[in-house]
């Protein structure tokens, strides 16, 4: 069996082309990776942009693993005119902030081409799973990948139908006969700020 970590980038930074994370995403990659550090992961994946492989640079550094940059696991603003700006930072008055609010997620790119970017979702994810028959493998990728590869796990006919949080890990799983089934999404406890636990009586 081999379990498949979909992993979103952290928050990045707004208003460049190709952005790095944010001091709050360098914060939240941290903690993922000091997370995942026990899970025994055998290889990690990266999206080329820099939020991902910014992402990814701590779990390296902790698991001493180097991360294979993947060109299919890349988002969908690849070729964008304009600097990219996280969603959740897009000004009210943006038509494409009703459109997020609403969840209507994919008004939010109405120009993509779908049928191919689901199709180079999928051959990433089949690139990955067929280098390794076993073990668990990290991928760190993007909102809009890990949506449409786990719509088409669960063969949903909309692409976008959740938003990840930053960090966020969702799991797919594939059995020895070869069927892939979804095993949680959205993972986020890392996120969750630490509690004091009062001392038991």
């Amino acid at each position: 069996m081999t379990e498949l970590l979909l992993i979103r980038h952290g928050l990045p930074l707004a208003g460049v082309f190709d952005p790095g994370l944010s001091p709050e995403g360098i914060a939240q990659a941290e903690r993922l990776a000091a997370w995942l550090v026990h899970e025994d992961i055998d290889a990690v994946y990266s999206s080329p942009f820099r939020r991902a492989r910014e992402t990814a640079a701590p779990l390296e550094q902790l698991t001493g693993l180097t991360a294979t940059v993947l060109d299919d696991l890349r988002e969908w603003d690849t070729d964008v005119s304009q600097p990219y700006t996280p969603p959740e930072q897009i000004d009210a008055d943006d038509p494409r902030a009703a459109a997020l609010a609403e969840g209507r997620y994919e008004e939010f790119v109405p120009d993509l081409d779908w049928d191919a970017f689901r199709a180079r979702a999928v051959r990433a994810m089949d690139t990955i799973l067929g280098t390794h028959p076993g073990g668990r493998v990290a991928a760190v990728c993007h909102g809009g990948i890990t949506n449409t590869y786990l719509a088409t796990v669960l063969g949903l006919p909309t692409m976008f139908w959740f938003h990840p949080g930053y960090t966020s890990v969702s799991r797919v799983r594939r059995l020895p006969g070869g069927r892939i089934v979804l095993h949680s999404v959205n993972e986020t406890a890392h996120l969750i700020a630490e509690r004091a636990v009062a001392p038991v009586a």
